[in-house]
């Protein structure tokens, strides 16, 4: 059984009219329909056959010749030219193609592709531009009107026999067939014919030898002799050459007989015995006098000699092949694609991909380290993804590149040892060629500038176009793995900075927590503080009062004494009275009888005195009862105040008691509280503090979407979100050679983009915005603060030398204190208990709270991160 592809077969895909095998996602440029097969002047395959069904004697990399290549129906003349170039190069087509089986139709060929080298296994089925005899056609029905018996034998000799009847490239050789399937492996690598259609000669080199290619505009040549010496004389042996020209101009014209926007090859370069400079070129349509110089030194001029004919070994006549003249030739071609060979096996080469999120705005910053343990020469490349692999989900983002090299630690714009040479055409990669590199550690600072075409579909929209049909999508299937294998050498970089930042994030929240909770920790404490005050100034003012209090007492008891001693003096003074009161009865009628006249004169004034001195007696006796009630507080437990007491308790009750004074207050407020610190309380709060506004009106429902979003923003497309999977690869005779990329491991700088860099000096926009002067600015102030901080970081250093021994104390007083802290949070801010009065003096060291308090209890959240390697705040891997 001869092999048949099952995931890319030409013949089924072509008779189901499906066509994934020579569309792309989304785009169909050849239309396959009953109408379109049956139809003569449609540009399109008409049938499918194997190679032993086509060629009469097909033969296999027999004789490869760069001049046997010959375009198709498809716009690939860059891929062509790389052919022809590559065939030229001993052995360069054969290493494409690992293994093949010719009696089998099997053939497996490996392209170099974003850095690494894959796999592309074919069958031997080929696009014809006829259908078959069994099919209706117009050249059947021609045929059929001659009368002959072996007609279609006839048809298929003329129709579909040898490389004639391919529709796609083919050989000159018409029983030659590496062309044809060399083009059809690279197409299916890129997942259809049509994906093909338009490219770089350099970007085809690349792929097919694995080279690193560079622009250059001829008008760019410093040294032209140089040039022609070190590099064109060296075409087929360490260098290739592609060139072009009005690409520059977007003209599709002639210029002598050279077609504009069209791959030629250079094939070869000679200096004549004469010192005369020329140059062999091949357009690679394979057509005779058509694309090719008609100017000096073209087939038939007069500058043709039999010496230079066969000292050059040309023949008038060869298809698509013409020589011109080096000056000529730098002043008719405008581009030329030199792609380098590393041919000597000792080169080595080290890669690394990371994930790139682009800004608005470009900058350059620090994302790869090489280090280098010998001089010798260097090559770098600086690569984005080849997006022809996955063409209809390459969305609207287009990138370009661009770098420099600087010595580790010298990142200035002025101490860059090279950068990449801007590419205008090329964009897929940058590149520079040093011939002698000293050996040490360089860094590489890269810019990725993103330009955005909103009306191309993005990633998503193409997903749900093709996924509207809710019907079974091979070709989406196909080209959305080709997506994701190639964006997914940037996953483990881009998950790599989503860690840090989560960590960073997770820190910022960590530092954020526990900067709420020592402010909230320092309120509790200078509450604690000024309520502590303020206790202690009411007991202050208690025990005032109740010395006054106190005082007032022994005040009333001294008065109270005086009077009780008055009152027995008088009382002895009227003892004599009562006793000549007691005389017998007639002494005392002669007596009244002698005295009664004077008395019967003056009787209002004695009822007037015992009625003052009653009214007297009664007023003392409730001063004093009430002056004992307001004082018994204040003098309980006095024994001044307790004898005081049995004293009157023992006065007889017939002795009518002193009036004591008027009552004064002992107070002089309502409550125990004397007047707030104000002071201290407004410590307590900031202006800092953000206050909620009281709600004038309750919330009213939801907001619909148009509600929430102004009219202006309707229409506008998706927010900006470009991810660039960027590739570095260096080459060098190093064997120790080592490639690292830059992870920054403290503050994630635009992005996880890495340490800034600054702009270049010939930045237009940079000079013409005056931030040169700027830039200098800030970096002498980074200086500043650089040195600050290394003072800060030897005092504390030593701080912390001192700050060993209190360790364990810290650590007991920690505990008291996290403990009386609770015990303190349960009550209210503003009642005070009278056993924490008790601790008035006692006092809490803040470093403890943050030991109690720090974020290495929360789960996922470090709250210290680790030292990075080296001292630094940069992470190597």
């Amino acid at each position: 059984m001869r092999y048949r592809d099952p995931g890319w077969d030409l013949d089924w895909d072509l008779k189901w009219e499906k066509g994934h095998c020579l569309n792309t996602l989304g785009h169909t440029k050849w239309q396959l329909s009953r109408s379109t097969l049956s139809n003569p002047s449609a540009s399109v395959p008409k049938a499918v056959k194997r190679v032993h069904e086509i060629f009469e004697k097909p033969t296999f990399m027999k004789n490869v010749n760069g001049g046997d290549v010959k375009q198709g129906s498809l716009g690939d003349c860059w891929l062509m030219a790389t052919l022809t170039a590559l065939a030229n190069v001993e052995g360069g087509i054969e290493r494409t193609c690992v293994e093949y089986d010719t009696r089998i139709g099997i053939y497996g060929f490996v392209f170099y592709r974003d850095g690494e080298w894959i796999y592309s296994i074919i069958d031997d089925k080929l696009y014809l531009k006829s259908p078959c005899w069994d099919s209706p056609s117009m050249q059947r029905d021609l045929l059929q009107q001659i009368d002959r018996e072996d007609v279609e034998r006839v048809y298929r000799k003329t129709y579909q026999t040898g490389s004639k009847a391919l529709f796609f490239a083919q050989c000159k050789d018409q029983n030659e067939t590496w062309v044809p399937l060399l083009e059809k492996a690279y197409a299916k690598a890129h997942g259809d014919f049509a994906s093909l259609a338009g490219g770089w000669i350099g970007e085809g080199l690349e792929d097919l030898s694995g080279g690193v290619t560079t622009e250059l505009l001829t008008s760019d040549i410093l040294d032209v002799d140089g040039f022609w010496d070190n590099e064109l004389s060296k075409v087929n042996e360490e260098f290739l050459f592609g060139c072009s020209t009005g690409l520059l101009d977007g003209g599709y014209g002639e210029r002598d007989g050279i077609s504009e926007g069209h791959a030629y090859v250079i094939m070869e370069a000679r200096t004549l015995k004469s010192g005369e400079r020329l140059i062999k070129l091949r357009n690679p349509w394979g057509k005779i006098r058509k694309g090719v110089w008609e100017g000096a030194w073209a087939d038939g001029s007069k500058e043709w000699t039999m010496e230079v004919q066969e000292e050059l070994g040309h023949h008038f006549g060869n298809d698509s092949v013409f020589w011109i003249n080096y000056d000529d030739f730098l002043r008719k071609y405008q581009h030329i694609d030199r792609t380098r060979l590393f041919r000597d096996p000792a080169w080595r080469c080290a890669q690394r991909w990371i994930g790139v999120e682009v800004p608005w705005k470009s900058q350059f910053n620090e994302k790869f380290q090489i280090k280098l343990s010998k001089d010798g020469p260097l090559c770098l490349v600086l690569s984005q993804l080849d997006t022809r692999y996955f063409k209809g989900l390459q969305g609207q983002y287009v990138f370009r590149i661009h770098f420099r090299i600087h010595e580790r630690g010298r990142p200035g714009a002025e101490d860059y040892i090279v950068r990449s040479h801007g590419n205008y055409l090329m964009d897929r990669s940058v590149s520079i060629e040093l011939p002698d590199m000293p050996a040490g550690e360089y860094s590489i600072f890269m810019s990725v500038t993103g330009e955005r075409d909103t009306s191309l579909p993005s990633v998503e929209d193409v997903v749900k176009r093709e996924c509207r049909k809710r019907v079974e999508n091979d070709k989406l299937v196909q080209i959305g793995s080709a997506y994701d294998l190639a964006h997914s050498k940037g996953t483990a970089h881009l998950e790599e900075v989503a860690r840090l930042r989560k960590l960073k994030d997770q820190q910022r929240a960590s530092e954020s927590r526990q900067k709420e909770r020592r402010k909230l920790w320092e309120r509790r404490h200078l509450n604690r503080e000024i309520t502590k005050k303020q206790t202690k100034k009411n007991n202050e003012k208690r025990d005032r009062r109740k010395a006054k209090a106190e005082e007032e007492a022994k005040k009333k008891a001294e008065e109270e004494a005086k009077k009780a001693a008055e009152a027995k003096k008088k009382e002895e003074e009227d003892t004599p009275q009562k006793k000549e009161a007691e005389k017998p009865k007639d002494q005392a009628v002669q007596t009244d009888a002698v005295k009664e006249e004077p008395k019967e004169g003056k009787p209002d004034e004695a009822e007037t005195g015992s009625s003052e001195g009653s009214e007297k007696s009664s007023e003392e006796a409730k001063e004093k009862t009430a002056s004992d009630d307001k004082s018994k507080d204040g003098a309980e437990g006095d024994p001044k105040a307790e004898s005081k007491k049995d004293t009157a308790d023992e006065k007889p009750v017939a002795q009518p008691a002193p009036a004591p004074p008027p009552a004064q207050k002992a107070y002089d407020s309502d409550g125990d509280s004397s007047d707030s610190p104000v002071e201290d309380w407004e410590e307590l709060y900031s202006d800092d503090d953000m206050v909620r506004k009281p709600r004038l009106a309750p919330a009213g429902p939801p907001k619909t979407r148009e509600e929430r979003y102004e009219s202006d923003e309707e229409g506008l497309p998706d927010p900006w979100n470009a991810i660039c999977i960027v590739g570095v690869r260096v080459y060098s005779m190093d064997e120790d050679l080592e490639v690292r990329v830059v992870m920054e491991g403290g503050e994630l700088l635009e992005g996880g983009m890495g340490k800034k860099g600054e702009a270049d000096l010939d930045n237009a926009q940079v000079n013409a915005g005056g931030e040169r002067e700027k830039l200098e600015a800030d970096s002498t102030a980074e200086d500043a603060k650089i040195e600050t901080a290394k003072m800060q970081d030897m005092a504390a250093s030593e701080t912390v030398a001192e700050g060993k021994e209190d360790v364990k104390e810290c650590d007991k007083r920690e505990n008291d204190d996290a403990t009386k802290e609770v015990n303190e949070d349960s009550k209210s801010e503003g009642s005070v208990d009278s056993d924490r009065s008790a601790n008035t003096d006692k006092t809490v060291d803040s470093t403890e709270y943050d030991k109690m308090d720090s974020g290495t209890s929360t789960p996922e959240v470090i709250a210290t991160p680790e030292p990075t390697p080296l001292e630094t705040n940069k992470e190597l891997c």
